[in-house]
C-alpha cells in the first residue's frame, strides 16, 4: 500500500493531492438520481441533512431520497428578481440523461410530487423536461476550505465569461480535487478546474466532448466503468460524449473486470480493469485522519 510522509498541520488537501500526484480517473460519486434544491441559507457541513427546511419537508426528501437510491443536492445561485425556488431531478445516464426542472412557490410545493414517476419518464412530468445546461460547482467551505478557496474562484471566471446557468452546490464528493464541477444534463464531474482553464472547458462544453485530463467520471458510471471510458478513450482518441454506450462489467478474476462499451458505429470494445495498490492518503484538509483509495491499472493479459 503506497503512503507518503504526514503533510504540516495546516495543509491544504487540494495540495496534498497533487503533491503526491493522485488520479482522478474514477472517483466522481456513483449515482443515476440526483435531486437539486435550492436553498440559499448559509450551508452547514452537511448541509442537506443539518438545515432549516421545514420538518416535514426534510422527512420528505430523506425519504426520496433512499427510495430512489439517489443524491441530494443544496444549489443556490444570485436571486435577482425571482421568487419562488428551483428544484431539478436528475436522472443520469450515458446517453439521453433527463432533467426536470421544478419552479416552487414555496418548499412545501415539494410534498406534492411524485418523483418515482419523474424518474420513470411519465408523460405527464415531460412538460417539466429541460435540455438546457447548467454548471454546478462545490464552493460549501464548512465542508472542506479547499471547496471555498478554489469553488468561488471558478465560479466568479465562469461569470466573467458570460456563463449564466451556474449554481453553487454542496458537497459533490472529493474536495481534495477541488474545484470540482458537475455538469447538467450530461452528469459529467470535473475536477482541478482553476479560472485560468474556463475557457477550454468552455471549448469542451459547446463541442460536446470530454476533456480527459480533468475527468472525474461520469456519475452515472460505477467507478470501475469510469476508469475503463478514461483508458478507451485515451487509446482510440475520441473524446465526443456520444461515442460510446457502456453495455456491461464482467468480473473476470479477484481484482480483474472486463469493460464492454459499444460505439456509435455499433463496434464493440472490451477494457481489462485490475486493481492496483491501494493508495493512502490525507483528504480532508488539517486534518491528519487517512483515507485508503483504490487504484486501478489498465491490463492487457487477460
Amino acid at each position: 500500500m503506497t503512503t507518503f510522509p504526514q503533510p504540516a498541520p495546516d495543509f491544504y488537501c487540494t495540495d496534498w493531492s497533487l503533491a503526491i500526484d493522485e488520479p482522478m480517473a474514477g472517483t466522481a460519486v456513483s449515482s443515476k438520481v440526483w435531486l437539486f434544491l435550492e436553498y440559499n441559507q448559509p450551508w452547514a457541513a452537511k448541509a442537506t441533512s443539518d438545515n432549516n427546511l421545514p420538518p416535514p419537508v426534510q422527512a420528505w426528501l430523506a425519504k426520496q431520497e433512499a427510495g430512489l437510491n439517489g443524491r441530494l443536492q443544496f444549489i443556490k445561485q444570485p436571486r435577482g428578481g425571482r421568487s419562488g425556488w428551483a428544484f431539478f431531478v436528475a436522472c443520469f445516464a450515458d446517453a439521453d440523461s433527463h432533467v426536470y426542472h421544478f419552479d416552487l412557490d414555496n418548499y412545501e410545493d415539494l410534498l406534492g410530487l411524485d418523483l418515482s414517476a419523474v424518474v420513470a419518464g411519465e408523460t405527464r412530468y415531460e412538460v417539466k423536461r429541460t435540455t438546457e445546461q447548467h454548471l454546478l460547482v462545490c464552493t460549501n467551505g464548512k465542508r472542506d476550505v479547499c471547496c471555498a478557496l478554489h469553488g468561488v474562484a471558478l465560479l466568479r471566471a465562469l461569470a466573467a465569461e458570460g456563463v449564466t446557468s451556474l449554481w453553487e452546490t454542496t458537497h459533490l464528493g472529493g474536495h481534495r480535487f477541488a474545484p470540482t464541477l458537475l455538469t447538467l444534463p450530461d452528469g459529467v464531474n470535473y475536477g482541478r478546474i482553476h479560472p485560468q482553464d474556463v475557457p477550454q472547458l468552455l471549448t469542451h462544453l459547446q463541442n460536446g466532448t470530454l476533456w480527459l485530463e480533468n475527468l472525474r467520471g461520469r456519475v452515472c458510471y460505477e467507478p470501475i466503468v469510469q476508469v475503463a471510458e478514461k483508458f478507451l478513450r485515451l487509446e482510440t482518441a475520441e473524446y465526443r460524449l456520444d461515442a460510446y454506450q457502456h453495455n456491461a462489467t464482467k468480473t473476470v478474476g479477484e481484482g480483474i473486470w472486463q469493460v464492454q462499451f459499444q460505439a456509435s458505429d455499433s463496434l464493440q470494445h472490451t477494457i481489462t480493469v485490475e486493481a492496483a495498490e491501494p493508495l493512502t492518503t490525507y483528504p480532508s484538509s488539517g486534518q491528519l485522519k487517512t483515507k485508503t483509495v483504490p487504484q486501478f491499472r489498465r491490463t492487457f493479459s487477460h
